[in-house]
C-alpha cells in the first residue's frame, strides 16, 4: 500500500524540511514517498530504506538516525506486539525523532487504538486530522517529549546555600 494522498506526502517533506536530518530511516515506503522525500532531504542526506522486519531485527544495529519514518504497510505486516517493539525500538535506539504514519482503519480496529500510541510516548499530529481523514500522523520527539517542570531547579531542592536555613 502506497500514500496516495498527496497532502500527507507534502505534510511529511515539510517535516523532512524542517528537521533537515543528516541521517534519515524510511521504512516500508512506496517508490515515489522515497523519492520525494529523499529528494527534499538533499544530497548531503544519508537515507536508508528498510522492511519491517528488518529494522525489527536488529540489521540495522549501530546506526543512529535524526528523522525515522514508518508508511503504513510497516505495521499491518506485523502483529501488534511486534509493531509495539518495532515502534519502541525505533524511539529508544535508532531515531531522535520517529514519524509513525497508520491508517485510521487499522486504529479504530481491535489491534491499533490511539491509546497505544500515546502510551508509546507519541503525539497525534494536529495537521494529520485536517490534512487527510484514512491517514493518520504520530510524532515522537525526544526535544520536546517532556517539557521540565518549574520546580524541578535548584531554587526549589538541592541547593547548598538554603541547606542550613531549612530541615526537612
Amino acid at each position: 500500500m502506497e500514500i496516495t494522498a498527496d497532502p500527507v506526502l507534502s505534510y511529511l517533506e515539510e517535516l523532512v524540511r524542517k528537521n533537515a536530518p543528516g541521517r534519515l530511516l524510511l521504512i516500508e515506503p512506496c517508490h515515489t514517498s522515497r523519492q520525494r522525500l529523499q529528494g527534499v532531504a538533499g544530497i548531503e542526506c544519508k537515507c536508508a530504506v528498510s522492511n519491517a522486519d528488518d529494522s525489527l531485527s536488529g540489521d540495522t544495529a549501530g546506526a543512529r538516525f535524526d528523522l525515522a519514518i514508518t508508511f503504513p504497510p510497516a505495521l499491518t505486516q506485523l502483529t501488534p506486539p511486534q509493531g509495539r517493539q518495532l515502534i519502541s525500538r525505533l524511539r529508544d535506539q535508532l531515531a531522535n525523532t520517529v514519524i509513525v504514519c497508520v491508517r485510521n482503519d487499522e486504529t479504530s480496529s481491535n489491534e491499533w487504538r490511539i491509546g497505544d500510541f500515546i502510551a508509546l510516548g507519541f503525539r497525534r499530529s494536529p495537521k494529520s486530522v485536517d490534512i487527510n481523514t484514512e491517514i493518520s500522523i504520530y510524532r515522537y520527539d525526544i526535544r520536546d517529549y517532556k517539557t521540565t517542570p518549574d520546580w524541578l531547579n535548584s531554587r526549589y531542592w538541592a541547593n547548598p546555600e538554603r541547606w542550613d536555613r531549612e530541615r526537612w
